[in-house]
């Protein structure tokens, strides 16, 4: 059984990789943040009350456009690439963590609407594995329960999104991928052709997903052989949503939880 450290840092690499990339393409489209960009601050700061302005805050609204987001992207590149060189349990690397989780609430101002779960399940991580790895909590009690919640988490999600797509009659229709599939964006034409031609692989997909979704939380009770059938669903599932809807951001996101999953399995077998 791997380790509570090596499990807890594989979960930060893995999260590192998916920021890293994430934060490069906004670099590489950094010109949104302009005055005249989708994202500009100045209909950004729309959502802030005039009160914001003038908070604790106010001095770090200045820096975002372009340059000030550049700095601050560039800045959480070289983060990242220094965790590589200071594992989670060192002094180092819990604050270069708590440096991460400040560049990401300070872009999160900025970039809310375009943000989503995977967002959130980023920032979920990277807060419980600062909480839970600081160097003035001795033992590993505490990096235990951060597993747990992240795991426990990881599996509400599915679970939550699994029931609300079986209270949906797009879903319950088996129209509902089909119909994301001949979106502009989140579309695929090849893969919207291959569905209207084939209505029965439409059905397999719907049924599939509500049904893996809503029973995913059987991965932390089932035999290990059982629950790795969830496992790799949930890799297959976030794979071929990157690569058809182009979700990357879910894919390591999510599979950034799944050395938890594992973790929480191999305890609950050990007790039985």
């Amino acid at each position: 059984m791997t380790s509570i450290i090596e499990t807890n840092q594989l979960i930060l690499m893995i999260l590192s990789v998916g920021l890293f990339i994430s934060t490069l393409e906004y670099i590489k489209k950094i010109q949104i943040f302009s005055p005249t960009g989708l994202l500009s601050w100045n209909v950004m700061q729309l959502r802030w009350e005039k009160k914001d302005h003038n908070s604790f805050f106010s001095p770090m609204f200045k820096l975002f456009n372009e340059k000030g987001l550049a700095i601050i992207f560039g800045l959480r590149c070289l983060i990242i690439l220094g965790l590589l060189f200071y594992p989670l349990e060192t002094t180092y690397g819990w604050i270069l963590v708590g440096l991460l989780g400040c560049s990401l609430l300070a872009s999160s101002m900025i970039t809310f609407y375009g943000s989503d779960g995977s967002d959130q399940m980023n920032m979920l991580i990277i807060i419980t594995l600062f909480l839970c790895h600081s160097p003035l909590v001795e033992g590993t009690r505490l990096a235990t329960l951060g597993l747990w919640f992240i795991g426990l988490q990881t599996c509400l999600s599915y679970t939550v999104a699994g029931i609300a797509k079986l209270v949906s009659k797009e879903w319950r229709a088996s129209t509902a991928i089909k119909d994301v599939f001949s979106t502009k964006t989140y579309g695929s034409r090849w893969a919207a052709v291959l569905l209207k031609k084939y209505p029965g692989i439409n059905v397999f997909l719907c049924w599939n997903v509500m049904i893996m979704e809503t029973l995913f939380p059987l991965c932390l009770i089932l035999p290990f052989n059982y629950a790795l059938i969830f496992i790799i669903w949930g890799f297959i599932f976030h794979l071929l949503t990157a690569i058809i809807m182009g979700l990357n951001s879910f894919f390591w996101s999510f599979m950034a939880a799944y050395p938890a999953l594992f973790y929480i399995n191999h305890q609950i077998q050990h007790l039985f």
